[in-house]
């Protein structure tokens, strides 16, 4: 079961900076082709085992100051939250916080709002004008999720393709490591 810390974990308000500000060797090395692939996390946990995602939360809510800033929203703008635990064979391995903006869901994008317990990352992808903002990387506060052995490293960035687009935050899990290697990927 994986414990977390609600305050903390919904704000995901933290110091984020880009790949290349990163010290590679305070990251495990497991970790590093999971923090900064720009391809889907969710085709590559399917290709490990039978993924499932547990939804927290899916509702209107407000985004951090820096979720804001980082979509250049107004105060009172409205976001839909989505938070989710990826699972791989029934092992957690990533918590997501995702920000949608009312004003981002339009075209297929308003599909969003109704994928329950389907994966974000699955129907993004599926899309050819998608593009993604830069990888930011942030390591969590240990408070943050107290079960887990080391402070989380996370990644986040944006999708765009209507709006001011979609951010993904995305926390990997000790467990991650377990996972059996890619051909290549790690």
């Amino acid at each position: 079961m994986t414990l977390m810390n609600p305050s903390a974990a919904q704000q995901f308000d933290y110091r984020w900076a880009p790949v290349h500000r990163i010290n590679k060797v305070k990251v495990p090395k497991t970790l590093w082709p999971w923090l900064v692939t720009h391809d889907s996390l969710t085709a590559k946990l399917q290709s490990l085992g039978t993924l499932t995602v547990q939804v927290i939360e899916d509702a209107w809510g407000a985004p951090t100051a820096r979720e804001r800033k980082c979509l250049k929203l107004r105060p009172r703008e409205a976001a839909r939250i989505r938070t989710v635990l990826l699972k791989v064979d029934g092992k957690a391995v990533i918590y997501a916080r995702s920000i949608i903006p009312a004003k981002s869901l339009r075209g297929h994008w308003r599909q969003v709002k109704h994928l329950k317990d389907k994966p974000l990352g699955g129907y993004l992808f599926q899309h050819r004008a998608l593009t993604r903002s830069a990888i930011e990387i942030t390591q969590l506060p240990r408070s943050m999720f107290p079960n887990q052995q080391s402070a989380l490293w996370a990644r986040r960035s944006v999708f765009h393709q209507f709006g001011p687009g979609i951010l993904v935050n995305e926390a990997f899990f000790d467990d991650i490591n377990h996972l059996k290697p890619l051909f290549g990927f790690l």
